[in-house]
């Protein structure tokens, strides 16, 4: 039997579920803000090239979202089923659930790869490319070459957060990110690579920020999982167990990239010159905006996973409920300073002559988005409550709930003509759907806890 001795992480995500909850994710939350910083700062460079270049970039947007999609998917695979098994203390079993994730996430990072190559032109043209299909293949590109690196940074930093190290899941990220803001401008306008300069310094970034974390799994090896490769198979039981939560996460990511992509068409017909400039550099911000909702949401799953593991329904309740009470209010206040500071944040991208006359619209498109973001947590807390459970079918009903919601109401909004009409279509969609799900979650925890039994507090 593996006695392992649980380090100070690994303790924290078995005790308190509040404060495991908070501890995963202040880190979550910082790492993201910058993570997003970043793709703003992506975004303001590309700016200076003018609006086919910031265009591109949200053209290629929903691909490189499919492709976080696959890491982020086995990552929270791998989460719930290695969470689930420190809770009920199979370590050996939280180190082949680390193993099989690993190899499974390089393997599907260079299908991907190959795979998206081979259509990059056509799917940029369905996604909208237009007369800036030039400047997509120039982004794009370079993208696809990395899928497997950034495949690779999302598996490594869900295993460090499964065992309760969100800390270092944020130092990966925070390595990548600084990097990627030096070498931007460098990349961009030293070299002279326009565009794909900054698809290129995403890519350099992220390969350093993976380089962190094999080094703490291999080279020094003082994380409580471990990821034992020799005489590797692939095991049946423990890739289903992944894959049960990780295909139905991946495929959300899908679900939310397709629906951009068909939004973008909808935007065609009401402006088909600047509308996707406007909405995809204004979705950035609100991107920004919604972090503290997503990293509560994603640290839901490891938190609720071990109280399951360990049979404390009772944690389990107590983490899902104070993560939606916690979000309520934290996204309240953000969704105040949207509305005041909303013409500041939109003058970083609208700075050039090429994109100023973007501004009032792109700051009409914020403060009406900003209106959903306290109902967001509904959401985001319930699909990862979903996950928890090993739900993956749940979780991705959830989410073509609340996604797919956007696309009859704004084609109905385009009815009215304007761009306007649009924005507060995408808002009540993104209201509606969050607060649908959240009653059908209600409903699945009360089966849930009457099926399994709250344990006493004294367990």
């Amino acid at each position: 039997m593996d006695e392992r001795e649980l380090t100070d992480d690994a303790r924290t995500l078995l005790g308190n579920p509040r404060k495991a909850l908070v501890a995963m994710a202040i880190p979550m939350i910082i790492a993201t803000i910058v993570q997003s910083a970043n793709n703003m700062i992506d975004a303001i460079w590309v700016a200076g090239l003018g609006t086919a270049a910031l265009a591109a970039t949200g053209v290629a947007f929903p691909y490189f979202f499919i492709v976080m999609g696959i890491g982020n998917g086995i990552g929270v695979g791998a989460s719930q089923a290695l969470s689930r098994r420190l809770g009920a203390g199979d370590y050996e079993g939280t180190n082949r659930v680390a193993s099989q994730a690993l190899v499974m996430s390089l393997a599907a990072g260079t299908v991907v790869a190959v795979a998206m190559l081979l259509i990059v032109e056509p799917a940029l043209i369905a996604s909208g490319a237009g007369d800036y299909l030039e400047e997509c293949m120039d982004y794009t590109v370079p993208i696809f070459i990395g899928i497997p690196i950034i495949v690779l940074s999302s598996i490594l930093s869900g295993l460090l957060r499964s065992e309760g190290a969100s800390r270092r899941s944020m130092y990966i990220q925070l390595i990548g990110a600084g990097l990627n803001i030096v070498l931007d401008p460098i990349f961009i306008y030293i070299f002279g690579w326009g565009v794909a300069g900054a698809a290129w310094a995403t890519i350099l970034a992220m390969s350093i920020g993976c380089l962190l974390g094999l080094y703490w799994y291999f080279v020094r090896k003082d994380t409580f999982v471990r990821i034992p490769l020799r005489g590797f198979r692939f095991d049946r039981a423990v890739d289903a167990d992944i894959l049960r939560v990780g295909i139905p996460a991946s495929m959300e990511m899908i679900v939310m990239s397709l629906v951009m992509i068909v939004v973008n068409q909808i935007i065609l017909l009401v402006d088909p010159v600047d509308g996707i400039a406007i909405y995809s550099t204004g979705w950035r911000v609100l991107d920004m905006l919604m972090i503290p909702a997503m990293a509560l949401g994603f640290s839901v799953v490891p938190v609720c996973a071990a109280a399951y593991g360990t049979g404390r329904m009772d944690k389990f309740r107590d983490a899902y409920r104070y993560c939606i009470k916690l979000g309520v209010g934290i996204m309240t206040v953000v969704m105040v300073v949207a509305l005041i500071v909303a013409p500041y944040m939109v003058s970083l991208f609208t700075y050039s002559d090429g994109t100023a006359h973007l501004a009032d619209e792109m700051v009409m498109f914020v403060r009406i988005g900003a209106l959903f973001l306290p109902t967001l947590i509904f959401g985001m807390a319930s699909a990862g409550m979903f996950q928890s459970l090993g739900m993956g079918i749940r979780s991705l009903t959830a989410t073509v709930i609340m996604n797919v919601l956007r696309v009859p109401i704004c084609l109905f909004a385009t009815t009215f003509g304007s761009l306007t009409a649009l924005w507060v279509g995408m808002t009540v969609s993104e209201i509606l759907g969050a607060s649908i799900v959240a009653v059908w979650a209600v409903v699945v925890l009360r089966d849930v806890i009457a099926r399994r039994g709250t344990a006493s507090r004294d367990h």
